[in-house]
């Protein structure tokens, strides 16, 4: 099986709009060879990846948050995320939980793996593969705007 990459950069969370509207969040993702990976994801996980990428703290727990306190409370950790495949324009993702040295995977959203993983702190990985297959080029970032104008 293919490793997967050094550890992306999460650059933040995005919206593609057409005139005023918002179109679709999109986190856009940034290997060691400066390629930007798109992965567009529903309105509920990109605030809850925006909000792990800015430390603000929900008066209550939000779903991401419920389960790493779970695992918490179970003496499990997530140690890693990797997205490990693009089929018909739908990533797939593994999410790494270990508990008592054992580390099992777990198949997840991308979008809920990346919440996962940034509240945890783990590494979020890509397929080598799944890079090559769907880098953007950055002149196509710029009809991009940050998702806290649309909070």
């Amino acid at each position: 099986m293919e490793e997967p990459s050094p550890p992306l950069k999460v650059k933040g969370v995005y919206a593609l709009h057409a005139g005023g509207d918002l179109v679709a969040p999109v986190v856009l993702l940034e290997d060691e060879a400066s390629r930007i990976v798109p992965v567009f994801v529903g309105l509920t996980e990109a605030i809850s990846i925006y909000s792990a990428l800015s430390g603000s703290v929900s008066p209550r727990p939000t779903t991401h948050d419920l389960f790493i306190s779970t695992l918490d409370s179970l003496g499990a950790r997530i140690t890693g995320m990797v997205i490990d495949d693009l089929d018909g324009g739908v990533y797939y993702a593994r999410l790494s939980v270990s508990i008592d040295s054992i580390v099992r995977e777990v198949d997840a959203r991308p979008s809920d793996g990346m919440a996962l993983a940034l509240r945890a702190k783990a590494p979020i990985t890509i397929q080598e593969k799944v890079a090559v297959q769907s880098a953007m080029d950055k002149k196509d970032l710029e009809s991009l705007k940050g998702i806290e104008s649309y909070l």
